[in-house]
């Protein structure tokens, strides 16, 4: 049976955004075209400690189904936003022991629907430190540099995530093998910078890399694509766990232990990035450059200008 030929427009709005973004299509020709990809849809969750970008990887057709079901349970099991509509929130959830207990039924979802769970991780003392460490050594340099988005830690977060799961890609048991995905982001303020360095981030990898990259990302709002939420469930308890475990891979998270609960066992990715790997990514930004003889650059990726110039 196909799919998106059998679903029913107009029944769910959270199912009809997934098939409508699949497709590149408007509903009433959408039915004429059926492109199945791989989607994986992310968010953030940061404390004074750790960032972290999770979310989960799917098939559109298994994102349609949890997207439907999870509209379904919003007005029971959700909360409020501030416009009066149900959303899920993990942070909110995480407000009383009552909204606790209701976290369980919408991980099913992802439990049943997912292909996997996808996080990368950044510790932001390590990060903090590493920066220090990069501008100690542009000064042995005598180098001005401003390192730009590269001191953001969304940015940075969003960089161990694309290059370490598509350079990794086969080491991924869980994603099939030469399929593409399509990344899909929570609304930020870092969209524009994102978008405005991507073509330039493409030239620079390896053409086999290269043509494992989906479309270009996407960022959209977490209540018109409600998978959007279910990466919020995940990066707030990647969170958790880093927080009381900083160990490369949590026990908790090995176990998904949820405290009353765990999940079933099932392949997770887990990316990271530790303090030297930091420095070691800072460095190469005016090393990269002037090797280009590209002494003096304006734009997303920074400022570098060598004080002999």
């Amino acid at each position: 049976m196909n799919a998106l030929l059998d679903h029913r427009w107009g029944i769910s709005s959270a199912q009809d955004r997934v098939w409508a973004q699949v497709t590149g299509l408007a509903p009433n020709r959408a039915v004429g075209r059926l492109i199945m990809v791989l989607q994986a849809f992310f968010d953030e969750s940061f404390s004074d400690e750790e960032f972290i970008l999770g979310g989960h990887i799917a098939t559109a057709e298994s994102w349609a189904v949890l997207s439907k079901e999870w509209e379904q349970l919003l007005p029971v099991f959700g909360t409020l936003n501030s416009e009066g509509k149900y959303h899920f929130k993990m942070s909110e959830m995480a407000q009383s022991s009552e909204r606790m207990e209701r976290v369980q039924v919408f991980y099913k979802l992802i439990e049943d629907n997912v292909i996997t769970s996808i996080s990368a991780r950044l510790n932001l003392t390590d990060f903090r430190r590493a920066q220090d460490r990069a501008t100690a050594f542009v000064s042995r340099m005598n180098w001005n540099v401003n390192f730009g988005m590269w001191t953001n830690p969304y940015f940075f977060a969003f960089r161990i995530l694309l290059d370490g799961f598509h350079t990794q890609r086969n080491n991924f048991t869980s994603v099939p093998a030469g399929e593409k995905v399509d990344f899909i982001f929570d609304d930020r303020v870092e969209k524009t910078a994102i978008l405005q360095a991507w073509n330039e981030y493409l030239e620079g990898r390896d053409e086999e890399v290269r043509g494992r990259y989906g479309a270009t990302p996407r960022f959209e709002n977490d209540q018109d694509f409600l998978p959007l939420q279910a990466a919020d469930l995940w990066a707030w308890w990647v969170r958790e766990w880093y927080e009381e475990d900083a160990s490369l891979t949590p026990d908790k998270m090995r176990d998904l232990d949820f405290g009353k609960w765990r999940g079933k066992k099932r392949l997770k990715i887990v990316l990271g990035a530790t303090e030297d790997q930091v420095v070691e990514a800072l460095q190469a930004v005016p090393i990269e450059l002037i090797a280009k003889g590209e002494y003096l650059l304006t734009g997303s990726f920074g400022v570098i200008k060598p004080d002999d110039i």
